[in-house]
Formats: structure tokens, C-alpha cells, sequence
């Protein structure tokens, strides 16, 4: 009998340390995870948490860079694009160097060669253009995480920076379709535009810093933040209210103070 005993005991220490059956995750494949964003994001960022770790972030950012890049080329090939573009931001940075030359912090000759190089065939708008597309999603992505991340931390969560890195790699992707289309509707239109409510009114009629404000609520980036709100709180295992409230608080700072104030 007591032989009997210890054999049992043997075998349930041979299942389990912790007399405990392990539980098996189905290991999520990078394919799967990116489709899994736009199909069933809450499932997908389960699996995530609970399966070895992965760079699942690296190739939905790749392929951000690829569609800028792509964007960029098509953007530089329409003169009337071009030309509407950069006639804004010569008229903004054309007021900033007068008032800086004014305030004695910059000389008209170097205010004047910084306005020739604003030439979209030249190289210094070229290096700009896809220099911004190649490391744009890059730093959106580190950028991103580590606020999340940080604050994620304040709040006493368990979260991996890994998995908040594949949270908002993933997300990006959409962010991605969002540039194909903006890109499309720029180029239909002749101006920067994209799906949002800037689209529908014009900036003489609610004045630039609000048309600017309009513009950055776009369909695409808020479909992007609730993305992100829904893996976050799987992954961070926080309410999904508090997630929202901390991804979209952040979303509305960034609106309000580059449309508004700066």
C-alpha cells in the first residue's frame, strides 16, 4: 500500500511541479497575428500574451516603410500636389525666419539660402521625404511604446515593453491602408487630404488651426488607437475602459497641442 503511495506521488510530480496541469497555447504565427488586427484583434492579442515571445512589430513596420516610400514616390510625380504643399509650408516657414530675423536670432542671408533649398526637385526635399518615410513608423512605434509603457508601469501592470512593442507594431498596419488611401484622395483632389471631417470643409471657412485639428481625426488613426486600446488592455491585462481613457487622452493631447497651440 505505501508503495502504492509513492508511486502516485511520483507520477503527479512528474506532470506538474505544482500539481497543476500546464496549459497549452497554440503558438500564433506573424501571418496569423496580422491578419488577426483587422479579424479579431481582441483574440489575437490573447494569443499573444499568452505564447513565447515574438517580434511580431518588425514586419508590419517594414511594410509602413514600404507603403511611404511608395506614397512619397507618388506624391513627388504630381506636380499639382507638390506645388500646393509646399506653397503652405514656404508661407509658414517664410513668417517664422522673418520673425526670427526681426528678433535677431537669424540673418536674412541665411533665412534666404534656407528658402532656396525649399525646391521640390532638390536634394535637401528629397533626403526630407523619404528619409521621413524609411524611419517615420520606426519612431512612431519606440516613441508610442514607451509612453505606453511607462505609464502602463505608474499603473502597476505586468506588461511587457516586448508585447507593447507588437501591440502598437501590429496596429500600424492600419495605419498603412490609411496612407494608401490618403494618398489616393490627395492626389483626386490635388491637396493633402484624407478621410476625416477636414474633407468636407474648407480652410477659409474654419480657419487653419481648427482645418488642422479636423484633419488629424482621421478615420484610420482613430481605428488605429482603438486597436491599440484593445491590446493593451489584453496584454497589460487592465479594464478596457481605463486603456481607452489613457490611449485616446494621449491621442487628444497630441491633436490639441500641434493644431492649436504650437
Amino acid at each position: 500500500m505505501l508503495s502504492i503511495l509513492k508511486l502516485n506521488f511520483k507520477n503527479m510530480n512528474q506532470e506538474s511541479p505544482t500539481g497543476i496541469e500546464p496549459e497549452d497555447h497554440e503558438e500564433l504565427s506573424k501571418g496569423d497575428a496580422m491578419a488577426g488586427i483587422f479579424t479579431a484583434p481582441g483574440e489575437t492579442f490573447e494569443t499573444i500574451t499568452n505564447t513565447p515571445k515574438k517580434n511580431y512589430w518588425l514586419i508590419p513596420v517594414l511594410i509602413c516603410v514600404a507603403v511611404g516610400l511608395i506614397a512619397t514616390v507618388l506624391f513627388m510625380q504630381d506636380a499639382e500636389l507638390v506645388a500646393k504643399t509646399m506653397e503652405k509650408q514656404k508661407q509658414k516657414m517664410q513668417e517664422q525666419f522673418q520673425k526670427s530675423v526681426k528678433e535677431g536670432k537669424m540673418s536674412q542671408e541665411d533665412a534666404d539660402k534656407t528658402m532656396e533649398s525649399m525646391n521640390p526637385k532638390g536634394t535637401f526635399f528629397k533626403v526630407i521625404g523619404f528619409g521621413g518615410a524609411a524611419i517615420g513608423p520606426f519612431i512612431i512605434l519606440f516613441i508610442l511604446s514607451l509612453i505606453y509603457f511607462v505609464i502602463l508601469k505608474i499603473m502597476k501592470s505586468p506588461v511587457e515593453f516586448a508585447n507593447v512593442l507588437n501591440v502598437v507594431g501590429l496596429a500600424l498596419l492600419i495605419t498603412a491602408i490609411g496612407s494608401i488611401v490618403s494618398t489616393v484622395i490627395s492626389v483626386l483632389k490635388g491637396e493633402m487630404s484624407g478621410i476625416n471631417p477636414a474633407l468636407l470643409l474648407s480652410e477659409a471657412s474654419v480657419g487653419e488651426k481648427m482645418h488642422s485639428l479636423l484633419s488629424k481625426l482621421d478615420a484610420f488613426s482613430i481605428w488605429f488607437y482603438v486597436v491599440i486600446s484593445i491590446g493593451l488592455s489584453k496584454v497589460a491585462k487592465i479594464d478596457m475602459i481605463k486603456s481607452a481613457a489613457m490611449v485616446f487622452g494621449i491621442f487628444i493631447l497630441y491633436v490639441v497641442l500641434t493644431s492649436l497651440v504650437f
